[in-house]
């Protein structure tokens, strides 16, 4: 076996799940959601964005969409529990900008 034959199944990663990962990820689903969703483990989705910059990329703007979605969620919800629920969410989803920080405010 030569230096460059890769051992182990082949991958089933194509160009299109970077599209489709960014899809789900901006409908408010998290990166494991998303994965879940498309049949993989996130570990491998984790192993092709190492592999794959544009993979990388695409979970990236995933992320930034989905923190987006929910804000707006968020801000247009007129209901106290699903206010409560959206920034628990935004807490997990950018916690370096919606973490409480030592004086118990926002960010």
């Amino acid at each position: 076996m030569s230096n460059s034959a890769r051992r182990g199944r082949p991958t089933s990663y194509t160009p299109e799940m970077g599209n489709v990962v960014y899809r789900l990820m901006s409908q408010g689903l998290s990166l494991t959601a998303a994965a879940g969703a498309m049949g993989i483990a996130r570990a491998t989705v984790h192993n092709w964005m190492k592999r794959y910059p544009e993979l990388l990329d695409s979970v990236e703007r995933g992320q930034a969409a989905r923190v987006y979605k929910l804000e707006i969620d968020m801000l247009s919800a007129g209901e106290a529990h699903i206010v409560h629920a959206r920034r628990f969410a935004l807490v997990n989803a950018a916690p370096a900008e919606w973490r409480r920080n030592g004086s118990g405010s926002v960010g």
